[in-house]
């Protein structure tokens, strides 16, 4: 159980909750975290919702990382030949989830976000790379890649 208290009202609960997911057994879990909602909890008593923070492990051995949502600075004991990525908030371990699932450079997703960011002057969720028709959707906004980017933000 995981001790939680609504940031809106103050209301203490405990929650069951999985710390633990690997992405080939749990499809429901993924696509949960894809659309955004694993996290997502609305107050018993005050019917605000909001984010749950705790510690969350997500594992995807055929795609090799592991996303770790947890206020350690570091983690022991994961597999070495698989990348590991810290998350300290459940919007970095959201954006990390859709950029490491889809297989892409994350260096190269988040250079386009602060641009598109920059040039509308607010900021904007990732959502998924368009191969086909070469450009990064950020909510309802395309950015454009040149074929020399389509072909480097692609990490397999």
């Amino acid at each position: 159980m995981i001790p939680v208290t609504c940031p809106h009202c103050g209301h203490v609960f405990e929650i069951k909750r999985d710390t633990v997911v690997i992405a080939q057994m749990d499809h429901a879990a993924r696509s949960r975290l894809d659309d955004g909602s694993y996290f997502m909890h609305q107050c018993q008593n005050c019917k605000s919702m909001f984010y749950l923070y705790y510690p969350f492990l997500y594992r995807d051995p055929k795609k090799k990382f592991n996303l770790v949502l947890t206020e350690q600075k570091s983690i022991d004991n994961l597999s070495e030949d698989e990348q590991v990525v810290l998350c300290h908030s459940v919007s970095q371990f959201l954006l990390a989830f859709k950029i490491y699932d889809q297989c892409l450079d994350p260096k190269m997703v988040l250079v386009k976000k602060k641009q598109l960011e920059k040039k509308l002057n607010r900021s904007v969720k990732f959502d998924y790379f368009d191969l086909k028709n070469h450009c990064l959707w950020f909510e309802d906004k395309a950015v454009s890649l040149t074929e020399k980017e389509c072909k480097e933000i692609l990490i397999l």
